[in-house]
């Protein structure tokens, strides 16, 4: 049966983030005046799929908790003004929103990064006018992330109450994305073309795999 309504993560799913966010990163620690982090170090925190406050935490120089508010202010003006260009869409991106447009299946951008940099994102790559709702954290947020189920039952569900919870399908790269369908009832689809780690993901038991994004074609 094919879905009717289609929940996409950002990061490592739909776009691929990683340079932008490892400049984030490096730029961070340096204007900061730390090290930078090693390459193995960062690849696994963009892994990892944790919201910012909590992967720069992780990455964090031991000794200096807690973590200065600051931290994820330099980050964030680091990549709105100079990683957000960075970011490039995946093989398949396009075509996949056009042909749930053409079918008449709403998408819902799902995302634990920052939702002025989702808007300005999917803004500039030209797939706005596609995505029926776009949900991110914000300073007037008042729900949890990812891979609590809230920002679902609360925002999402509301908006499409005559879509059923089998008809849903939730596509994303992390256990933290996975997790999120599982607590909401949905069936998960692993982007295993992404950032999260195969040891991870697995154990979760997707319904659905994909090494790629036109294979989600089908699905709809």
């Amino acid at each position: 049966m094919p879905y009717s309504l289609l929940l996409l993560d950002y990061d490592g799913t739909l776009c691929d983030t990683r340079e932008a966010i490892k400049h984030s990163m490096r730029r961070t620690f340096q204007l900061l005046g730390y090290p930078t982090p090693a390459e193995a170090l960062m690849d696994e925190a963009v892994g990892r799929g944790l919201v910012l406050p909590d992967m720069l935490l992780w990455l964090h120089p031991a000794g200096t908790l807690p973590l200065p508010a600051v931290w994820v202010e330099t980050y964030r003006m680091i990549y709105n003004t100079e990683a957000e260009a960075l970011a490039t869409l995946y093989p398949g991106a396009e075509q996949v929103l056009a042909t749930a447009a053409a079918h008449g299946q709403p998408v819902v951008v799902i995302s634990n990064k920052g939702l002025d940099i989702l808007e300005k994102s999917l803004h500039r790559l030209g797939l706005r006018d596609q995505v029926a709702l776009v949900l991110g954290d914000s300073p007037d947020r008042v729900l949890p992330l990812k891979p609590n189920s809230a920002l679902f039952t609360q925002v999402v569900q509301p908006r499409f109450p005559s879509v059923s919870l089998a008809a849903t399908l939730m596509v994303g790269d992390t256990a933290t994305d996975l997790l999120f369908a599982r607590n909401c009832g949905m069936a998960a689809c692993w982007a295993s073309y992404g950032f999260g780690q195969e040891a991870d993901c697995l154990p979760l038991h997707p319904a659905h795999r994909i090494d790629s994004l036109l294979e989600l074609l089908p699905l709809l």
